[in-house]
């Protein structure tokens, strides 16, 4: 499976969990009953109708955001269906929830469940940088998330080399929020031993780097670089360990001390070295 159909299908089952969160204009009773409906003929599989009562409930209240979300959230369990023809309307079926996440965040722009969801969307098509600015708008609208945290770290540390910090803030977000995924809550704790340890280190006992350690330091931090692009990640997790013993001191490890903590965090899983 590639990734980008896994991140597919993680979106179809992400979107089916989402809420609503947001505030909007009450709508009106029956564009409400008729979005319950929807609701239930898509808890029973039934997405077609699902779709259909969400039309019906756009057609009696054009300002009904909601409504449109959770066509969106239909369309795209559609496509993955039980029943469906592999491939069948699937450009059409995402290009109609993007339109509909997208009607949805215009009605109600603080609806971050709408941003969530068409980040989840524009992941599974490679768009991850418009991915990254919805979970963060998500992220604004609802800080109390633990899943938009973890999406963000998710494409922070997969698809943006210079973002591993940023990728380990939202990950411990998630676990801090009470998210428990066993990989990231490893991961986290990792990240957290590792800035004790270094934290841990008396400054006195640093003695003082000459040029030959700092020009060590760069030669070792380039060569767990290389092996880092292996795909067992044991050797280049050992040997950046083994620069922050032994070049800590340094002037060039301690300006990327945090970076280098981070990318330890992400590939040192216990009992799982690649």
């Amino acid at each position: 499976m590639t990734r980008a159909r896994a991140m597919a299908g993680m979106a179809a089952l992400v979107l089916a969990c989402s809420g609503c969160a947001g505030k909007e204009v009450v709508p009106a009773e029956e564009a409400r009953t008729l979005v319950e409906r929807g609701r239930k003929a898509a808890r029973a599989g039934d997405y077609r109708t699902a779709m259909e009562f969400y039309s019906r409930a756009v057609a009696e209240d054009p300002e009904f955001a909601e409504a449109y979300n959770e066509r969106g959230k239909s369309s795209v369990q559609l496509r993955l269906a039980p029943g469906e023809e592999p491939g069948q309307d699937v450009r059409i079926c995402e290009e109609n929830a993007l339109t509909d996440f997208t009607i949805a965040v215009q009605k109600n722009p603080s609806y971050a469940d709408a941003y969530f969801n068409r980040a989840m969307v524009l992941a599974s098509r490679a768009q991850y940088k418009l991915a990254v600015e919805d979970l963060l708008s998500a992220i604004r609208f609802n800080p109390q998330d633990p899943d938009s945290h973890r999406w963000l770290g998710t494409l922070y540390e997969l698809k943006f080399e210079d973002r591993l910090l940023s990728a380990m803030d939202h990950y411990e977000k998630y676990v801090d929020l009470g998210g428990t995924d066993p990989v990231i809550r490893e991961k986290v704790r990792v990240w957290k031993e590792s800035r004790r340890a270094a934290s841990a280190i008396p400054q006195a006992a640093r003695k003082p780097a000459t040029p030959e350690d700092e020009r060590k330091a760069a030669e070792m931090h380039a060569r767990a670089m290389e092996l880092l692009g292996m795909p067992d990640k044991t050797e280049a997790v050992q040997m950046l360990e083994n620069l922050l013993s032994t070049y800590g001191n340094t002037k060039y490890v301690q300006e990327k001390m945090s970076a280098l903590q981070a990318v330890i965090s992400t590939f040192k899983k216990r009992g799982a070295p690649k």
